[in-house]
């Protein structure tokens, strides 16, 4: 059993920002040496997370407005309180208050994707894609990939020795 993880960093723009990041999880795998087993991809940010869909424009753009018109950020969120709020409290987030970002984070479940590795390579759909989602402003972030299963196979033995 083969254990390997990677950790990537990146500074996101912030505002649903989506980032297709297929490629580097890919490369990930590739390095892992694991040929079948599962890639888990996961976001260690309350206010980001790993989705598996399409990247493409249309989509992105509907998916955006669905989020915006279900979590508006325009609204009252008790997170953004200060006359309330007693607990994890981070200084910037009393200049810009992020509690629509919390709460779409929630809507859209964990905060990652495990992915099955076969023959190597990501057993991904035609169209799916590994996408990085910003929920909040723009931060430094990091994602990361832990690969767990089976390398290649031993090489036979004959029994001979050198």
């Amino acid at each position: 059993m083969k254990v390997f993880q990677h950790e990537t960093s990146l500074r996101t723009k912030g505002g649903l920002e989506i980032t297709d990041i297929t490629d580097e999880v890919r490369e990930a795998v590739t390095k892992s040496g694991v040929r079948d087993g599962i890639a888990c991809v996961y976001s260690p940010h309350t206010t980001c997370c790993v989705r598996v869909n399409e990247f493409e424009t249309g989509f992105l753009e509907d998916f955006v407005q669905m989020l915006r018109r279900l979590v508006p950020s325009e609204e009252y969120y008790a997170h953004d309180d200060w006359d309330r709020r007693t607990e994890n409290i981070c200084p910037e987030d009393m200049e810009f208050g992020n509690g629509h970002s919390h709460c779409m984070a929630m809507l859209l479940g964990p905060a990652g994707e495990s992915i099955p590795v076969r023959d190597g390579e990501l057993c991904l759909g035609t169209w799916q894609r590994v996408l990085f989602m910003e929920l909040d402003r723009s931060r430094d972030r990091r994602w990361i990939v832990q690969v767990v299963g089976d390398g290649p196979p031993a090489a036979a033995s004959n029994g001979a020795s050198a």
